[in-house]
């Protein structure tokens, strides 16, 4: 597939521990676009100066949107805020319709809404994942720990669009919820914890 490859990771309570054991062993993300959404209520903020505690490689939150998903970088979804992904259009060379001709690129750009809360939750980690299984590019989808089922659903569509899913084990999960239903919906690529988790990624699989 063209472009870099695509990571989304999800998860909500637990979520950010396990995104630092992630962090702790993920070596190498030069070619690769990463975004992430974690459950918050719209008044916490302040997430990306946490997680970027916990690792060298550059955690930003959408100041605009569409906003530029570079590689090598986390993009945050901010706090009250659906965060999605879709692909740069570049400018047809057909002749200019009333309603301009596009080709779809591979870059990454980032959207924010604010569309109704899914599983009454915004940022949804569903609507990231569903998102990304549209992209041309390789995807890859990380479910953590979570104490519903906002992700499973994604999983399953990231798995449809010819993408990989990579679950947090079940037993090191503070609310197992999410992985267990995608777990019930799809085969997973990778069970692992955290740690293993970032090791998979800095290989994208071996």
């Amino acid at each position: 597939m063209p472009g870099p490859d695509v990571v989304v990771i999800g998860g909500s309570a637990g979520g950010i521990k396990a995104l630092r054991g992630i962090f702790e062993t993920l070596v190498d993300v030069r070619n690769t676009v990463v975004l992430v959404v974690l459950h918050r209520a719209p008044q916490y903020r302040g997430l990306d100066r946490v997680l970027q505690g916990y690792t060298a490689i550059p955690v930003n939150e959408p100041t605009a949107s569409p906003w530029a998903c570079s590689t090598g970088e986390v993009t945050l979804a901010p706090a009250g805020y659906h965060l999605l992904v879709g692909n740069e259009r570049n400018p047809s060379t057909e002749p200019a319709t009333p309603v301009e001709q596009y080709e779809t690129g591979s870059a990454v750009r980032a959207h924010l809404t604010l569309d109704p809360p899914i599983l009454h939750s915004r940022p949804s980690l569903d609507a990231l994942f569903s998102s990304a299984a549209q992209l041309v590019n390789s995807v890859t989808a990380v479910l953590l720990s979570c104490a519903s089922d906002d992700g499973a659903r994604g999983c399953e569509d990231v798995k449809a669009g010819g993408g990989r899913v990579v679950l947090q084990d079940p037993d090191t999960c503070e609310a197992a919820v999410a992985v267990n239903a995608a777990l019930r919906r799809v085969e997973p690529d990778h069970v692992a914890d955290p740690a293993g988790i970032g090791r998979w990624l800095s290989g994208m699989g071996g």
